[in-house]
């Protein structure tokens, strides 16, 4: 009768030879179990630091607002306005030819996402004039519905992570607004591209404008947008956040984006295309409903502190 201590038997409660938690799986909960230490550190830190607890304040907010889920209506939104803008641009007014010439790759690593937008719509050059004027009207039209649409998503965003109720709707002048500003900061992507083939010290100048000219966009749409009465520098995070995420996504669009175009497109064609401008399109959405969290928090957190009262909720100025 064989016994523990006979060779070939294995004790009770032994693991089976060959058996146990593979490398990969120690890996992960390794790494999981230095995340969770690393957590625990930073929040037993967050009633000594302002910033950590603002840091932790934004997140619980976008998270107690549904931040992803509007992140996504706000990049469906965003997605359904740039393609009847880039149809405008290109179709109506000959805009972005050299880009709409090109072949999708080439695009996006030439001239960023206006580029990939450009090459997106087929060449209109052997339309008629009656054909030109009756496909800019359309798009227009769809232009004018989309923007309206991106603004009022932008304003119930605002609403919800603000936590305010405005007594005033979005100006239909809001439209052009909007419709100007995108083709501003469009147009300094291109000069970025332009200028970083001519020297890096050029491009690196243009992608500076280009973080400083979207951060002051982002800043007045901001203080337009329903929130509460805050001072003019509450809003200053949210404004350092968008601009230098621009700048973060325009650099991404020049090289991760123009690889992803370049599996999409050779797989699945003009719909490759599209899943890389939803792509897109969702990081620019989860970048805005951030900075929008980062403002309330912070400025919540400034009430808290002074023991001020809520301020009258905002709605667009006049």
């Amino acid at each position: 009768m064989a016994t523990e201590g006979d060779p070939g038997v294995r004790p009770e409660g032994a693991p089976e030879p060959g058996v146990g938690p593979s490398p990969t799986t120690t890996r992960l909960e390794r790494l999981r179990g230095t995340a969770q230490h690393t957590r625990a550190v930073i929040e037993a830190r967050r009633a000594d630091s302002a910033s950590i607890d603002t840091a932790f304040g934004a997140v619980e907010r976008d998270a107690q607002s549904g931040g992803g889920v509007l992140a996504a209506a706000v990049a469906f939104r965003l997605f359904m306005f740039l393609v009847p803008y880039a149809f405008v641009m290109v179709t109506g007014f000959g805009l972005a030819s050299t880009a709409a010439s090109q072949n999708p790759t080439d695009a996006a690593r030439s001239a960023g996402i206006s580029g990939l937008l450009a090459s997106a719509i087929t060449s209109t050059s052997t339309l008629s004039l009656a054909n030109r004027l009756v496909a800019l009207a359309l798009g227009g039209v769809a232009l004018a519905f989309t923007a309206r649409s991106l603004i009022r998503v932008l304003w119930i965003v605002h609403r919800l992570i603000w936590g305010v109720r405005p007594s005033r709707s979005p100006s239909l002048w809001a439209v052009l607004v909007l419709v100007g500003v995108v083709t501003v900061l469009f147009g300094l992507g291109d000069l970025v591209a332009w200028l970083g083939s001519l020297s890096i010290g050029l491009r690196l100048v243009a992608l500076l404008v280009t973080v400083v000219a979207s951060g002051a966009a982002w800043y007045l749409a901001s203080w337009w947008m329903p929130r509460e009465e805050c001072a003019w520098w509450a809003l200053l995070p949210g404004a350092v956040i968008v601009g230098v995420g621009v700048g973060v996504l325009h650099l991404l669009t020049l090289t991760y984006v123009a690889h992803v175009v370049t599996r999409k497109s050779s797989l699945y064609g003009a719909i490759g295309i599209a899943l890389a401008l939803l792509l897109w399109t969702y990081f620019a959405g989860r970048l805005l409903t951030a900075s929008i969290a980062a403002n309330a928090s912070l400025w919540k957190r400034r009430e808290d502190e002074s023991g001020t009262e809520t301020g009258e909720p905002l709605g667009y100025p006049t």
